[in-house]
């Protein structure tokens, strides 16, 4: 091989061993590039391993912490909860848009309706705006208002009419902005009851002043009347004409006496004894000693008890026994007297439901939340009573017959006011007269009287 070949042949294996050496020094410089960015990879995992660790221990303590003041949150919720169910006020909440986010037992119990009713819904569609129809936490709401200690009356669709004081407190957010409104109810239908039976405790203590001035006035005078005209009988043969007309004095004297006690004793304060009954045994035992002992005023008539058909038979009720039996007793004499001696006098009684008793009656007695109604009707065979009468019957000294005093039906709506009921008459389709008595009584259990 000639030189000149040669070297050709060791130029080129030259450059073959040149680019064999550059591709290692690149795969070398790649191969150490990697390791860095391994190395700097285990490194970011290690870093990111102790934060992970760092955090997920931060994490657990922010969750134990979170735990604890979600149970200390629920356990003062539940307190809150606790007190605001277990008192006698109504407390309603409701947020800026009207709807209900609380509803007490108290209000459930006061308004009706259940709480897991009312949470969640407008409060227009769960409470009756009653009268006056701003005494109520929308409208504070809507006007950014509160009231105080407002009387609102609300008509029930079941008839009650409930009497309320109401209170209302505007809710603030952060800002100062209303963010809803709290409402407080308190129940003043038995306030109201007692009003009443307070006007008509002045108005008795009011005759019974007017009472006992007449008794002073008129008593003396009647007593020297009497005694001078006893007197006077003693000294007149009893066939002289005089002894009879004598005779007639010391009868109207007599009988002027009478009107005056029996005055007295209906003006005189009745301070029910109440005491628990089974009603049924009670109407059977008076009706059993009016016929022993008040035989003469029956003259021929007769009583027939009628217990209810079904229900409640023999509820036990709370009462006065002997003031009820006096009213009873005066009721049968008059029914006798109205049938002039012949009939039956037919007494029976019923217990309302709640609804229905609210319905009939809830206009002319203030039931409370917990009462019904027991009716007992007593009816004759007699004649009736003249339609322009029967407001007037139970009017002290109003009468229509010439012997009476005109007290007899005027007790008995005494002994029932007494009682905070009521007593009406009415006439019968077929004739006679038929008279209601109404008594507020307990419900056991929210149910009914007891049996």
């Amino acid at each position: 091989m000639d030189d000149s070949v040669r070297s050709i042949a060791e130029l080129e294996g030259g450059q073959e061993d040149t680019a064999a050496g550059g591709e290692v020094g690149r795969f070398a410089d790649s191969y150490a590039s990697f390791t860095r960015i391994i190395n700097s990879l285990q490194r970011r995992y290690i870093q990111l391993e102790d934060d992970f660790t760092t955090q997920h221990r931060e994490l657990a303590e922010a969750n134990r912490r979170l735990t604890e003041l979600t149970e200390r949150n629920l356990a003062v919720t539940e307190f809150l909860n606790g007190i605001l169910n277990s008192i006698n006020a109504g407390v309603i909440a409701v947020d800026r848009r009207g709807v209900i986010t609380h509803f007490n037992s108290a209000a459930a119990r006061i308004l009706g309706t259940a709480a897991p009713e009312a949470l969640g819904r407008q409060y227009r569609d769960c409470v009756r705006p009653g009268t006056p129809p701003d005494a109520n936490a929308l409208r504070s709401v809507e006007r950014d208002e509160a009231i105080d200690s407002v009387e609102r009356v609300i008509e029930q669709p079941d008839g009650t009419r409930l009497y309320l004081s109401v209170s209302t407190t505007i809710l603030r957010d952060a800002a100062n902005q209303s963010a809803g409104a709290v409402e407080v109810l308190h129940d003043l239908t038995k306030i109201k009851r007692m009003e009443q039976e307070l006007a008509r405790l002045n108005t008795l203590a009011a005759l019974g002043e007017m009472a006992a001035t007449i008794a002073h006035e008129v008593r003396n005078p009647l007593s020297g009347i009497g005694g001078f005209a006893a007197l006077l009988q003693k000294d007149l043969d009893p066939e002289d004409p005089r002894y009879r007309l004598v005779g007639n004095i010391l009868k109207g004297v007599g009988n002027l006496n009478e009107t005056v006690t029996t005055l007295l004793n209906y003006t005189r304060f009745e301070e029910t004894n109440r005491t628990e009954i089974a009603y049924y045994d009670f109407l059977q035992g008076t009706v059993r000693q009016f016929e022993r002992d008040c035989s003469e005023r029956l003259a021929g008539a007769r009583i027939a008890l009628r217990p209810p058909a079904e229900g409640v038979r023999n509820p036990r009720i709370e009462v006065d026994p002997m003031l009820l039996r006096q009213a009873y007793f005066n009721l049968f004499t008059n029914a006798a007297e109205a049938m002039a001696g012949g009939g039956e006098i037919e007494v029976g009684y019923r217990v309302y439901g709640r609804e229905e008793a609210a319905a009939v009656w809830g206009k002319r007695l203030l039931l409370g939340l917990d009462e019904t109604v027991l009716e007992t009707t007593v009816a004759d065979q007699g004649t009736g009573i003249a339609p322009e009468n029967l407001e007037k019957i139970f009017s002290p000294f109003f009468t229509t017959r010439g012997d009476g005093n005109g007290l007899g039906l005027a007790v008995v709506w005494k002994v029932m006011k007494a009682h905070g009921g009521e007593v009406l008459a009415e006439n019968r389709p077929a004739g006679g007269a038929l008279f209601r008595l109404l008594l507020p009584v307990r419900r056991a259990g929210g149910q009914g009287v007891r049996r």
